[in-house]
């Protein structure tokens, strides 16, 4: 008997018309993601974007305006479309009637488009990379070192490292940007030793990726897909981060120094403090103190606070480590240059190109604190790190991209002050070594200079049987393979 059309069951064309409509505005999700993820952040690593997952329900992401931008470009846009034009056809069949053959291919091209739209979202975010690497059974464990040191000083040097959002040699660079951006950092740091070819280690490029490579010497590799680990929390919802990896703030720690972070955006974001307070870190100051405590809003961008403004802190920070009298490790984590720049009212520029004025105010901050450590003695026993933590990411919204994807090569700054002579011993390095550096200029005796897979250069140091030997090539693959042994150990406690 002939299906009632008041009947329950729906004519199999309204079917096909809601499916289609549900495949349609996947696709649409998909691209727009896909673009969305390639317009802010360029070329980026699947583990990169589940280190960064805004969890949280939107809080303690960094910048909110990204997680309220990517739902309405990503989600609601994709649904308005997809339902005006499901509308607009549902009403050309009632006024029009369709052809069968239309009708047959209803759901033909809607899953065309969702398998197209698939293959671009998992090109963008890097998982065909990520996939060939994890096949590959190479391990760094096979050249990884647990860091290790034996003090040599009676009278330990105090830390003071400073990483400088984005900040490279290329700003250095007139014929790209017809000035100098860095001139104030340069005259800040006149005669400071100056490592000027420290490359951003493969796999890298994000701030957590520059921390921890730096730090514990290893690259950062999210726990997604390691096996054993609990995987369901990512991003700033990390309940541990790396326990079972040893970094810097852990063999300070055990040396009997306090670790102190300041830095103006939410400590929160990316699991920055859970990372800090694993490590060693007993005191973390970021922003959300500084609003609590009255911060202008004009000094309070949409990443943070202003780097002048954080810099006034963190002399209140230091004062308060040397009052205490017991060696200290402050690390510092700048923001200014942080896509989008951040213009505040203490400092403007006629600047055509805002990050221009950004990265020009963000060294001005650095210099008026670098300027305080001397007047207060401070730089007399104390060891400063100046060092970028990523090269500048270059996503189709990003200034400069262009100026920054023909630059010849990119280096990561690197200048430091010790009360010692330092000399640097390597032509090359990468952020992986500058874990094993920092202890050697502290004093520390580091065996045969290596701790994590990184080696020192500021030390004579043979490089036989570590992955700094290896060539390019075979370096960056070994960074890319999932090494899930020693990961599995890192991220359990």
């Amino acid at each position: 008997m002939p299906q009632n059309q008041t009947g329950s069951r729906p004519p199999k064309s309204g079917v096909r018309l809601v499916l289609s409509w549900f495949l349609s505005t996947v696709a649409l999700f998909l691209v727009a993601l896909a673009g969305w993820i390639r317009f802010h952040f360029g070329t980026v690593s699947f583990d990169q974007i589940i280190s960064n997952l805004p969890i949280s329900n939107g809080a303690g992401v960094g910048n909110n305006d990204l997680l309220h931008e990517a739902i309405v470009v990503c989600v609601v846009i994709p649904i308005v479309l997809s339902t005006v034009v499901a509308l607009g056809r549902w009403q050309w069949r009632r006024v029009k009637g369709a052809p069968r053959t239309l009708r047959r291919r209803l759901l033909v091209i809607p899953t065309v488009a969702l398998t197209v739209a698939l293959g671009v979202l998992l090109s963008v975010a890097g998982i065909p990379q990520y996939a060939a690497a994890m096949l590959d059974p190479r391990s760094i464990a096979d050249y990884y070192e647990p860091p290790t040191v034996v003090r040599t000083q009676a009278q330990p040097r105090n830390l003071i490292t400073i990483y400088l959002e984005s900040t490279e040699n290329t700003y250095r660079d007139a014929s790209l940007f017809g000035e100098n951006l860095l001139a104030n950092l340069d005259a800040a740091t006149a005669g400071w030793p100056s490592y000027d070819s420290l490359q951003q280690y493969p796999t890298g490029g994000w701030t957590m990726a520059g921390i921890v490579g730096t730090q514990c010497g290893i690259p950062l590799k999210s726990k997604l897909l390691t096996i054993g680990v609990n995987s369901n929390t990512q991003g700033e919802q990390v309940e541990t981060y790396l326990p079972g990896a040893t970094c810097l703030g852990d063999v300070l720690a055990g040396q009997g120094y306090t670790n102190a972070y300041v830095g103006g955006a939410n400590v929160r974001f990316a699991g920055k403090d859970t990372y800090l307070t694993d490590h060693g870190y007993t005191s973390i100051e970021g922003r959300e103190k500084w609003e609590a405590e009255g911060e202008k809003a004009s000094d309070v961008s949409v990443w943070g606070l202003s780097d002048a403004r954080l810099f006034d802190h963190a002399k209140d920070t230091v004062a308060r480590l040397r009052k205490a009298g017991t060696p200290y490790n402050l690390t510092i984590l700048t923001m200014d240059n942080h896509e989008p720049a951040a213009i505040y009212p203490s400092c403007t520029d006629d600047e055509a190109v805002p990050m221009a004025t950004a990265v020009k105010c963000s060294g001005r901050a650095v210099a008026g604190f670098l300027a305080y450590l001397n007047s207060s003695g401070v730089l007399a026993d104390t060891v400063v790190v100046l060092m970028g933590d990523h090269v500048k990411n270059t996503g189709d919204s990003d200034q400069f991209r262009a100026e920054l994807e023909h630059a010849p090569e990119r280096t990561i700054f690197f200048r430091v002050h010790s009360p010692d002579p330092v000399t640097f011993t390597r032509e090359n390095a990468d952020q992986l070594s500058a874990l094993p550096t920092t202890l050697e200029l502290l004093g520390f005796d580091v065996p045969e200079g290596r701790a994590g897979l990184g080696v020192s250069f500021v030390g004579q140091h043979d490089l036989t049987g570590t992955s700094a030997a290896l060539p390019a090539h075979d370096y960056a693959s070994l960074l890319e393979a999932p090494s899930s042994a020693l990961y599995r150990a890192f991220w359990q406690s």
